[in-house]
């Protein structure tokens, strides 16, 4: 038997490796055609350059007219040295996510309008140009909300008009029912510094000003009130669906960060119903109803792991104290926040 099998062995060695290089041939060769696929790839691709990469690059934005021409601007600057480099562009519900695509929804959830557009220069030929985005939310409390839901981390307050902060290359303000940005190509002074000027033009072309407080901050106490930090939540706030059109702020307590909220809703009835829904929703995801004197009348404390929250009305108003890591310090602010109420209801 052994003889016999010894030959067959091999003869079968030789099929084995020709079948195996075979197979190694055809994998070199499909490896070869990717990669080959792949470098056209990329061959062709470097003449279909990303339209975000062109929109960066100055010399795709010369004038649409000639510099110092009567070209319609969004803002009139001439006069600063400030002038358009391209007409002005409008986009719609049905159209804006052409222009700030994956940014929509939050605009358009929030009461969107319109938004207009338009690049300026104050030095063409060093390519230095700034964008400006116009965005019509209907109303006041909308603009401010997309205006405070996007501050930028690290943002320093701009004192140049009311309710504006800035970032290394832009500039964002809220003016009535309109949410403004101004991005620029770089952080120069020169840049800012026009910012500044289309945003002061931009005020007084637009019913001489605003008022120099922020839609919400007069429903907060004044101590230990950080104005940067006030936000509008229009809709499933906290991650709960039902509280819509929130305000928060933060504060310091005896050094304590913690936060406040204030609604007003249609009537007493709704905002005393609307406390009695949260307060029942985070009990059953488990927060345990404390046991304790509450910090104002016909509030309710509530530990979520090692957090608390108190939530009260005041007449039309649902307010409370959210995810303070220290329940005194949080009684304390609850307190002051009833007291203002109290104070704003009459």
């Amino acid at each position: 038997m052994a003889k016999r099998l010894e030959p067959l062995g091999c003869a079968l060695k030789p099929a084995v490796h020709k079948k195996s290089g075979r197979m190694e041939f055809r994998l070199s060769m499909a490896c070869m055609a990717i990669l080959a696929a792949v470098g056209t790839g990329v061959y062709l691709r470097q003449f279909q350059i990303n339209p975000a990469v062109v929109a960066l690059r100055p010399e795709s934005h010369q004038p649409a007219t000639a510099p110092g021409s009567d070209q319609s601007a969004l803002v009139e600057a001439k006069r600063f040295g400030i002038i358009p480099i391209s007409p002005p562009e409008r986009f719609g519900p049905d159209s804006l996510y052409e222009k700030i695509n994956g940014r929509a929804d939050l605009y358009l959830s929030s009461g969107f309008v319109s938004l207009n557009t338009q690049r300026f220069s104050m030095d063409q030929a060093a390519g230095i140009w700034m964008e400006l985005f116009v965005y019509d939310m209907a109303t006041p409390a909308n603009a401010f909300s997309v205006f405070s839901m996007q501050r930028r981390e690290g943002a320093r307050t701009d004192d140049t008009v009311p309710n504006a902060y800035r970032t290394e290359n832009a500039l964002f303000m809220n003016h009535e029912n309109l949410y403004l940005e101004f991005i620029g190509t770089d952080d120069s002074r020169e840049l800012h510094h026009a910012m500044e000027t289309l945003a002061r033009l931009f005020v007084e072309s637009h019913d001489g000003g605003a008022g120099t407080r922020a839609p919400g901050a007069d429903l907060f106490p004044n101590a230990g009130f950080e104005p940067d930090t006030l936000q509008l939540i229009t809709a499933n706030a906290f991650g709960y669906e039902q509280l819509d059109h929130i305000y928060t702020a933060d504060y310091l307590i005896d050094s304590i960060p913690l936060t406040a909220y204030v609604s007003q809703r249609p009537s007493m009835e709704a905002a005393s119903a609307l406390a009695a829904e949260y307060r029942q929703t985070l009990v059953s995801y488990g927060a345990i109803l404390l046991d304790v004197p509450p910090p104002v009348e016909g509030a309710a404390a509530l530990q979520i792991f090692d957090t608390y929250e108190i939530v009260f009305t005041r007449g039309r108003y649902l307010a409370g104290v959210h995810e303070a890591g220290n329940l005194e310090a949080a009684g304390i602010l609850a307190r002051q926040l009833a007291g203002h109420l109290e104070e704003a209801k009459r």
